[in-house]
Order: structure tokens, then C-alpha cells, then sequence
């Protein structure tokens, strides 16, 4: 359920194998991920396509903890507004 909810925010899980091959990466996000693969390693990765060079990057050995550390961020986030209505008034 908690992998559903990241996948429908548009984030995605990849394994590190995955990620390196990954061709929607953000440069700036590809860069950090490198530096923690260097330091800490990590087998796996939650990241934000669309986020841009300050999008979200979570990576760990724990697949799960990973998923449900994202899961918990986005429930921390503001909803958007819904969009205005359109039509008249009477």
C-alpha cells in the first residue's frame, strides 16, 4: 500500500543498478546520490523525477524504511489548492 502511494505521487523505487541506469535523474540529485554511494553506499533508491535539482532522494539498504520515510514526507506536505471554479455565478 505504502509503495502504491509513493509510485502515485510520481516518486519511484529503484534499486542502485536501477538508479545509474535511470535516465530521468535530475543532474544535481545524480550528483548527491553519487557522493552517498561513495561514503555511505546504499542499495536502494527513492527519488523525484520531476522534482528537479532539489527534488527528494532517499537512499538505503532498507527498502522499506526508504518507502515508508517518503510515504511519511508527503503526508507532511501541503495539499494544493483546488483550482478555481469556472462558470457563472447567479
Amino acid at each position: 500500500m505504502t509503495e502504491q502511494i509513493l509510485t502515485a505521487a510520481g516518486f519511484k523505487i529503484v534499486t542502485r543498478a536501477g538508479f545509474d541506469a535511470a535516465t530521468d535523474v535530475p543532474a544535481a540529485v545524480r550528483l548527491v546520490a553519487e557522493r552517498i554511494f561513495k561514503r555511505w553506499g546504499g542499495d536502494f533508491v527513492v527519488y523525484d523525477p520531476a522534482g528537479g535539482d532539489d527534488g527528494w532522494l532517499l537512499i538505503d539498504d532498507d527498502r522499506d524504511q526508504i518507502i515508508g520515510e517518503t510515504v511519511e514526507h508527503l503526508g507532511r506536505l501541503k495539499p494544493e489548492p483546488p483550482a478555481p471554479a469556472q462558470g457563472s455565478l447567479f
